[in-house]
């Protein structure tokens, strides 16, 4: 199902090397990174966008206690596919001992390329327990999770932060400094605050600053929606590679045309409709060879949404896809989708 012309090169702009890195004994791969999101960059998610050209992949955020507590619904949303290598598993936890314990694990069990710590996560339910981007207002205590995982385990260890925590209060560079002191060997900055962030821009100047103050390799996050968009965090921030979140939903074909360089926007051609609809399927395939049925039909919803966005016919497709259960009625419908489409062109 998957067809190799789905596949383009970025012609104008593929001789701009990008800078190599070795993460201790691998090496950074080019492409463009796909940002954690639950829900969202589980293990088919992953596969696909590396299948067009995605670098380093990260795990869902996983729960550094429940990993500990030997839970299986947290060591087995740590399971990937050998084709996601190099991959991070993304923890969060409040306390240094929990990822100390969960580390060695998920080595364990999955061996990993790296483990990255979740300093940024402004959702609720990870800063009123402690975790995710409550961990900005306390640098040295990042700094003391990252020491605590490497005298857990021989593995590399990142850092994903934001611009602090609360505006003014910017503690990005000293959590950056920190974590590569106590050895991290990559470091992922939001360009916002954990509170407040809600309608504001991503401050290109602080993922700027951070990679002036450290010499291990920065990942710029935040608001990248476009080619351009990319083009314009490497250009004003200098950061070594590019986190991309919403957007690469119901789009994983972007990452290819980034591969071997930054484009603007008129210099990628788009996916004819039923391209994007072959990627669907597949996307589903992917789903189903991962999750049981319940689960793989519930999480591919909302990825039908975003991969049918525009198209017409669409919403009536998706409001009637809402309600099945059976993946095979699912798939024939959007393979009869298809033909609808293909029809009109």
């Amino acid at each position: 199902m998957f067809d190799k012309k789905l596949k383009y090169k970025n012609e104008k702009s593929k001789n701009q090397p990008k800078p190599t890195h070795l993460i201790e004994k691998w090496e950074l791969p080019a492409g463009e990174i796909l940002a954690p999101m639950a829900g969202i960059s589980d293990s088919p998610f992953r596969r696909l966008t590396r299948r067009f050209g995605s670098g380093l992949l990260y795990s869902e955020v996983i729960s550094a206690e429940g990993t500990r507590r030997m839970g299986d619904v947290s060591i087995d949303m740590a399971r990937f596919d050998e084709e996601e290598r190099p991959i991070a598993i993304q923890l969060f936890g409040s306390e240094p001992s929990q990822f100390a314990d969960a580390t060695p694990i998920i080595i364990e069990r999955w061996q990993p390329d790296m483990i990255d710590i979740n300093c940024g996560c402004p959702v609720k339910r990870f800063v009123s327990r402690s975790c995710g981007g409550f961990l900005m207002q306390d640098p040295d205590l990042i700094g003391n999770i990252v020491s605590a995982v490497k005298k857990a385990a021989d593995i590399p260890v990142s850092v994903k932060l934001r611009s602090g925590y609360r505006k003014p209060d910017e503690t990005a560079v000293e959590a950056a400094i920190a974590a590569e002191q106590a050895g991290a060997s990559l470091i992922a900055i939001h360009g916002k605050y954990v509170r407040g962030w809600k309608g504001t821009v991503s401050d290109f100047e602080v993922i700027g600053r951070v990679k002036s103050a450290v010499n291990v390799p920065v990942i710029g996050n935040g608001d990248i929606l476009s080619y351009s968009g990319v083009k314009a965090m490497v250009s004003e921030t200098g950061c070594d590679r590019v986190m991309l979140g919403r957007w690469a939903c119901g789009r994983p074909w972007i990452f290819q045309a980034l591969e071997n360089g930054y484009p603007t926007d008129d210099e990628v051609p788009e996916l004819e409709a039923t391209q994007k609809i072959d990627v669907l399927l597949l996307h589903y395939e992917l789903m189903l060879e991962r999750f049981n049925v319940p689960t793989a039909v519930h999480r591919m919803r909302k990825h039908i949404g975003w991969y049918t966005r525009g198209m017409r016919g669409a919403s009536t497709l998706r409001g009637e896809l809402m309600r099945v259960e059976d993946p095979d009625y699912v798939l024939n419908r959007i393979s009869q989708f298809k033909e609808m489409v293909l029809e009109d062109t």
